[in-house]
This record gives structure tokens, sequence and C-alpha cells, in this order.
């Protein structure tokens, strides 16, 4: 039987900062109820084995959100590291969920193949701020949905 899971990791670029801190307010309520926790790289402290932490972090969540952006794309850390971390992990009940940010060229990636929490033609940064919130209320709320759900056993992804 699979460990109970209720972490979310949060894969993103340093130069989508905002994106973190817009997700991890919309997902606030949640975060205080003690029903989940986030991950991302300002968890790693000074002095600890940076690639022991993300994997650890990979393998203890439910779901990895990845914020995707030209950024996002262009890393060789995220494509080189982290994405075959969180590959393996999906072959074992990790669920990994996608939100485009801003346009990039997502199509000529394996990311094409998932369907993502919003539309990538109209991605977060093409909202007005009213528009904008109530988009990342829809996604945050598909985000819980997919939490309190059994994770689906399938296939890693490619980048």
């Amino acid at each position: 039987m699979q460990q109970q899971r209720e972490n979310i990791f949060i894969s993103y670029c340093r130069e989508d900062h905002k994106w973190l801190e817009m997700f991890s307010r919309m997902l606030a309520p949640m975060l205080r109820q003690g029903n989940i926790t986030i991950w991302d790289d300002r968890k790693i402290m000074p002095g600890t084995k940076w690639y022991e932490e993300i994997k650890k972090a990979v393998e203890d969540s439910k779901v990895a959100l990845l914020l995707v952006s030209p950024y996002f794309l262009a890393s060789d850390f995220i494509i080189k590291t982290e994405m075959p971390l969180l590959s393996k992990a999906q072959k074992n009940g990790l669920t990994i969920l996608w939100v485009a940010t801003s346009r990039c060229m997502y199509q000529y990636t394996g990311l094409s193949k998932y369907q993502a929490l919003n539309d990538p033609a109209k991605p977060l940064d093409t909202f007005t701020a009213a528009k904008l919130n109530n988009e990342m209320y829809h996604i945050c709320k598909q985000i819980k949905e997919i939490m309190d759900t059994p994770p689906p056993q399938r296939g890693g992804i490619t980048l």
C-alpha cells in the first residue's frame, strides 16, 4: 500500500518567482488547515545536499506542479535534473500537472501530450488582475480535487 502523500512539489524557474508566490497565496487556506504542504527549492537549507533534498521532496509528493514559461523550458536544471526525477516518481503514483504562466513553445516538448490545468493559448500573464484571480482560483480548485483523489498509475514524462 502506498503512503498517503499530501505534498505539492512546485517546479519553476527563478525568473518566474512571482507565480510561485501567487500559487502559494491561493493555496494558503489548504496549507493553513494542514491538508497539504508545498515544497519548492526555498526549503533547501544551507549545507544540505540539494539533489537529495529535491529527490526526497519529489518522492514524498502526490502532485508536481510545473509553472511553465519560456524560462522554465530553457532551464537545463529543470530539464536535466528535475524532469527525470519527476518522470520516475510519476511511475510510482506522482501526478504531474502543468500551468502555462506565459506563452512558450511547450508544443515542441513532451508536455504537449498532457492536458494543462489552464488553456495554454491563454497563459496566466495575459489576464487582467480580476480575471487572473478567477483563473488562479479555478486552477487551485482542480489541484485540490486531484489532491483529494487516489493517484493514477502511468508512465513517465519526457521533455
